[in-house]
Parts: structure tokens; C-alpha cells; sequence
């Protein structure tokens, strides 16, 4: 009996500490400072048939910003950060189930310590993955609707992390952002 006693006490404290254990994604990272995207602008119409002769897709506008983990820490140059990996992670919000391919590259922006950087047309999305599934089934000569839904319209949200490190060697992302993007042939 006190064996059993023992182990419901032991259950108790583990639901107990799994739910504060906390599950924030500020501490996904080793550095003292966070990072928000905010897209400012964008165009969410994208015209997969004429795509091929213009250029990867882009945010118009956006803002990445550093800030304290714990609010009052003195910030030093040391936790201003170099972002290098961009991971964009598409998902159908159409009801369709057929997602265009995951996609990083490489690009480099510096983020002051408690800084703002603003971000003008930058690449999300290279223009030649619209010539593959999903989007080419909305070319006419692939019927021009989305076999899954019966739709003209693909509508996709981008998730967009970037990846960096601080002056100091902490590994340290943006929060994940979605932007959402509506696919047509016009």
C-alpha cells in the first residue's frame, strides 16, 4: 500500500511539473534576446502563368526585432545577431493536401541588440516551384482547376524562420510567421 502511495505521489509531481514545465518558444534559443517578424506589406496575388517570366516571390515590406527575454537586461553588442538561414514551410489552407516543396537559402541580415531592421523585397519563394504541384495543375493545358478541391484558387501560408547566431556564439530565431499567398492562373 505504501509502495502505491508512493508512486501516485510520484504521478502527482510529474503531470505536476509537465504542466509548468513552460513551453514558450523564447526559450528555443540559447541567446539573451528574441526575434519578431512583422510583414508590413505584401502582395498576396500570385499568377502562376505569367510567374515564369518575373521573379521569386517577396515580401514587400517587413520588420525583424530584437528584444530582451527578461525585460530590463542591458543589451550589448555582443547579442546583436547575423541571421543566416531562411526555412519557409508551406501548408494548404484551402482544404487541399497537395503542398508545394519546403524551401531555405542562405541570406544574411544583422539585427541590432534591441534594434529594429526593416526588410524591403525580400525572396520567400523561388518563382520555379510554381511550375511544379500544386500550381501547375491550374495551367490550362493541366485542366486549370485543382484537382483536390475543384477550384481555380490555391491558397498556401508561407511559415518563415530565420536562423542566426549572436556576436557572442548563441544560436538564436525569429518567431515563426505566416504569410498567406492566393494562386491563380489569369
Amino acid at each position: 500500500m505504501h509502495r502505491l502511495l508512493t508512486l501516485g505521489a510520484l504521478a502527482g509531481l510529474l503531470v505536476l511539473s509537465a504542466g509548468c514545465g513552460g513551453s514558450s518558444s523564447l526559450d528555443n534559443t540559447e541567446a539573451v534576446v528574441f526575434l519578431t517578424v512583422e510583414v508590413k506589406e505584401h502582395n498576396p496575388e500570385v499568377n502562376v502563368c505569367t510567374a515564369n517570366s518575373g521573379a521569386d516571390l517577396t515580401i514587400v515590406k517587413m520588420e525583424i526585432e530584437s528584444k530582451p527575454k527578461s525585460p530590463g537586461t542591458n543589451l550589448s553588442s555582443n547579442q546583436d545577431v547575423n541571421l543566416r538561414t531562411w526555412e519557409i514551410t508551406p501548408s494548404r489552407i484551402d482544404g487541399g493536401t497537395t503542398v508545394s516543396p519546403s524551401w531555405q537559402t542562405n541570406v544574411g541580415v544583422f539585427v541590432e541588440a534591441g534594434g529594429l531592421t526593416i526588410l524591403e523585397n525580400y525572396r520567400v519563394y523561388p518563382v520555379e516551384f510554381l511550375d511544379d504541384p500544386p500550381f501547375n495543375y491550374l495551367f490550362p493545358e493541366n485542366g486549370g482547376v485543382d484537382p483536390e478541391t475543384g477550384n481555380a484558387i490555391i491558397r498556401e501560408s508561407l511559415r518563415l524562420v530565420i536562423y542566426g547566431r549572436t556576436v557572442s556564439g548563441k544560436t538564436v530565431a525569429t518567431e515563426p510567421t505566416s504569410v498567406e499567398f492566393r494562386f491563380s492562373c489569369n
